[in-house]
């Protein structure tokens, strides 16, 4: 008999229909499909390439890919790339697959594969990944300069290549985008962003990232940012965007000078010293061809030598896969971080400099007192202060550019008068810190951790004569150990020559004398008024000084004080900049005895007590809820005339953690109030005894009848009265009450 032919199965092919979203679509092309991290179709050059370019339908042939039938084969079929524009259609492979209700995935950059051959002798699926390129597709309204947008060099062998796209297009976006991105409109993007679009095109600067929503995109912004070394802000006065890179790109001699003369006080000043400082930097960036993270370090030898040993950074730049562009990269953060730059805080008046400090911009500094004769210095931040402040506040740090530009000289001696001695301060306070205070000191995330059941202590000291340079904060719990806890400027004093009423209005001109230090007192500024005794009485706002004339203007009652009255010859001692603060985390309850040790240039004093530190006793300030302003009584603000029938009282809503950005007045309207805030409202004859409390108000108005008054007051005892209103928020109470006293008709 004949032997008949048999088959063997020695393997099986696998073949699958795919429907893989990609990204945000469209883009402007695709240039690369892998699998298990191999091309199956296009390929990983950087040349240039067509707009839609890997649009449509693809044939990948790619059966070899894994080893072939012999081993895990390859990729081989047809694939359909879906843009995802605004006119695509339903794929009819999803539709005969998944019905007639599949939608059209527009938006969206998609890829089908139509039953595709992807592996022999091995089921698994292995990781597919495409390459893709946007700088046109899917914006919202072309931006400028799109002839820029594509940053393109050229690699070793002189071959024209895309580096990746700009990134100040890639910012603006992030603003415009109304999808994705921030939704500002184009008509917000300044000029500077398309300035510094044509000087990073000019570097080859170009980025290559992806923003997958899991960071805000104001990070991401960020992130570009310090790609680039650039900072970006809102232009003050035009209300746009502007994009400041940070580059060698001034002339020195046409920089503003700051000096003595414009500068009102220089607050800090510091230079890291060779321990702080790294002397080799690692950058990590993309590798190209496999996405993958690549490293290149750059040193300092001569600063290893110095420093006795490699003190290495590493930065990332995962927008970054261009080896040259790394290696610059790497050379411009050891120059940053490598070399002792100086950094300090000032502040100027307004009036001295020509327009606004802006970030990122560049002047230089003539401080002879510190042997500074000529120092560049770039703008890292600036603090206009609350509305109507005369002052900026700058935070600054040595530009990199300009160090070849500076002269330091050796700090000249001071000249001293023989027998100087370090006196007494005119004034010693002690201040527990309101919530203005540490809202402004903290960041957001710290702010968040401050209870009701913390405290915090501050001081402030004013000098016995223009000798006295500074003076140092001593606390403790008893007498006997008293611990030094930092050091400080002295505040700008004064006295008002003419008692003040209990009332809400401004005060406008006031006579004042006795004044020291009035470069340190400015519009803007914040400032108590404390009584004979020391004690402190009520805060005020500065709205105007005039050190020649000797005349001062106030608001009343700012922060969680209100309107006090005040005798001729109440002191008033600046707060805003010259607050000692101790430091030291303390509890309501606790008591702290406070000192202050003067000095001069030479000398140190005996402590001397503060006037109302004997001890302080914490209350807990700072968690106590704001009272109420805009109080009102039958709606006149300080009736002079007597009110006959119902006292009527109203006020506005105060709230204490949204009253950060300026001082608010006590005539403004509603603000808040606190989640869980009431009022108390108390009631007070002629002779001063409460004789009606009403509780739990959670309007803003409560009514004293003419029955009530008769009832509660009879005969003389109601010719004068006076209403009291706190607010309550969690067992607290205000911190200071409201007090109105108003005259009845006889």
């Amino acid at each position: 008999m004949g032997k008949g032919s048999s088959s063997q199965v020695v393997g099986f092919r696998y073949r699958m229909g795919l429907h893989l979203v990609l990204c945000q679509g469209p883009v402007d092309a695709v240039q690369e499909i892998q699998a298990g991290e191999r091309t199956a179709w296009g390929s990983d050059a950087r040349t240039p390439l067509p707009l839609w370019h890997g649009m449509g339908t693809v044939w990948i042939n790619s059966p070899n890919l894994f080893g072939g039938e012999q081993r895990e084969g390859g990729v081989a079929g047809c694939c359909d790339v879906l843009p995802g524009d605004a006119g695509q259609v339903r794929n009819d492979y999803l539709v005969a697959q998944l019905g007639p209700q599949v939608p059209a995935f527009k938006g969206v950059l998609s890829l089908v594969a139509r039953q595709v051959y992807y592996a022999a002798n091995n089921p698994y699926i292995k990781p597919w990944a495409v390459r893709v390129r946007r700088f046109v597709a899917g914006w919202h309204g072309l931006p400028l300069r799109t002839d820029l947008i594509e940053v393109r060099g050229r690699d070793a062998d002189g071959t024209q290549i895309t580096i990746g796209m700009n990134p100040a297009h890639i910012i603006a976006q992030c603003l415009t985008d109304p999808d994705w991105g921030m939704g500002y409109p184009h008509s917000s993007i300044g000029a500077s962003l398309w300035a510094a679009a044509a000087t990073l095109a000019a570097e080859e600067f170009g980025l290559n990232l992806i923003w997958t929503r899991q960071q805000p995109i104001e990070a991401f912004i960020t992130e570009v940012l310090d790609h680039i070394g650039a900072v970006l802000y809102l232009d003050p006065e035009l209300g746009r965007f502007e994009l400041k890179l940070l580059r060698d790109d001034y002339t020195v001699a046409e920089l503003p000078v700051l000096g003595p003369d414009q500068i009102v006080s220089l607050e800090r000043f510091e230079r890291a010293q060779w321990g702080e400082l790294v002397n080799e930097i690692t950058v990590v960036y993309t590798q190209w061809q496999t996405g993958g993270e690549a490293t290149l370090s750059v040193a300092n030898l001569a600063a290893v030598h110095l420093q006795g040993g490699v003190i290495n950074q590493r930065r990332d730049y995962p927008g970054v896969n261009h080896a040259p562009l790394a290696s610059r990269l790497a050379l411009r953060d050891l120059r940053v971080y490598g070399t002792p730059l100086a950094r300090l805080s000032l502040s100027v008046a307004q009036g001295s400099l020509s327009r606004a400090p802006l970030p990122g911009d560049v002047f230089r500094l003539r401080w002879p007192r510190l042997g500074i004769e000529d120092l560049v210095l770039r703008v890292v931040g600036v603090d206009a202060g609350p509305l109507g402040s005369a002052l900026w506040r700058i935070d600054a740090a040595e530009d990199v550019f300009g160090m070849q530009h500076s002269v330091i000289n050796a700090v000249p001696p001071v000249a001293q008068e023989p027998g100087t001695a370090a006196l007494p301060p005119a004034l010693v306070l002690a201040v527990e810190t309101p919530y203005w205070e540490i809202a402004r000191a903290l960041s957001r995330a710290e702010l968040a951790t401050v209870t009701d059941t913390d405290s915090a202590l501050s001081a402030l000291a004013a000098p016995a004569d223009a000798q006295q340079s500074s003076w140092s904060l001593s606390t403790g719990a008893r007498t006997d150990a008293l611990t030094e806890v930092g050091q400080a400027e002295y505040a700008p004093i004064l006295t008002l020559s003419a008692a003040l009423p209990a009332a809400e209005r401004d005060v406008i001109e006031l006579p004042v004398s006795s004044v020291r230090l009035p470069h340190r007192l400015a519009a803007g500024d914040y400032a108590y008024l404390v009584d004979a005794s020391g004690a402190l009485r009520e805060a005020v706002a500065v709205l105007a000084f005039d050190a020649i004339d000797s005349r001062i203007t106030l608001a009343r009652g700012v922060l969680d004080t209100t309107p006090q009255a005040h005798a001729a010859g109440t002191r008033l001692i600046g707060a805003s900049r010259w607050l000692a603060d101790e430091n030291i985390e303390r509890a309501p309850g606790e008591s702290v005895f406070v000192s202050a040790i003067p000095r001069t240039w030479t000398a140190a004093g005996a402590p001397v007590r503060a006037a109302n530190g004997a001890p302080l006793r914490l209350t807990g300030r700072q968690a106590r809820p704001y009272p109420p302003g805009q109080i009102r009584i039958n709606g006149q603000a300080d009736p002079v005339d007597p009110l006959a029938g119902d006292l009527v009282l109203t006020w506005a809503h105060r709230d204490r953690t949204l009253q950060t950005a300026y001082l608010v007045q006590q005539h403004e309207g509603h603000i808040g109030p606190e989640p869980g805030t009431t009022y108390t409202v108390r009631c007070y004859d002629r002779d001063g005894a409460l004789v009606r409390s009403i509780s739990g108000v959670t309007d803003t108005s409560a009514t004293w009848s003419a029955a009530q008054i008769a009832t509660d007051a009879p005969g003389a005892l109601g010719n004068q009265l006076t209403l009291e209103v706190l607010a309550v928020r969690a067992g607290l109470e205000s911190w200071q009450a409201q007090r109105r006293t108003v005259q009845r008709p006889l």
